[in-house]
C-alpha cells in the first residue's frame, strides 16, 4: 500500500491514480491510502509520483509519496 500526502486537489488525485491501475482505500486527514497495481511498492511509489507530477495540477501540488 502507499499513501499519498497532499492537502489540496485530493479529489483530483484519487481520480488521476484510480484511472491508472490503483484502488483507493481510504482518506486519514491529508493522507491518501492507495493499493498499487503492482506487487512491488518501490514502483508502484514512483509511478504515482510521476504520474502526480505528469498531470496538468501536478506542478502545483506539495506531495509526497509513501511506501506502507
Amino acid at each position: 500500500m502507499i499513501i499519498v500526502n497532499v492537502a489540496m486537489m485530493q479529489e483530483k488525485v484519487i481520480q488521476l491514480l484510480e484511472e491508472n491501475g490503483f484502488t483507493y482505500k481510504e482518506k486519514k486527514g491529508l493522507k491518501l491510502y492507495f493499493r498499487g497495481p503492482n506487487s512491488n511498492l518501490a514502483t508502484d511509489a514512483q509511478t504515482a509520483k510521476r504520474l502526480i507530477k505528469q498531470s496538468s495540477f501536478g506542478s502545483a501540488l506539495f506531495f509526497n509519496v509513501e511506501e506502507v
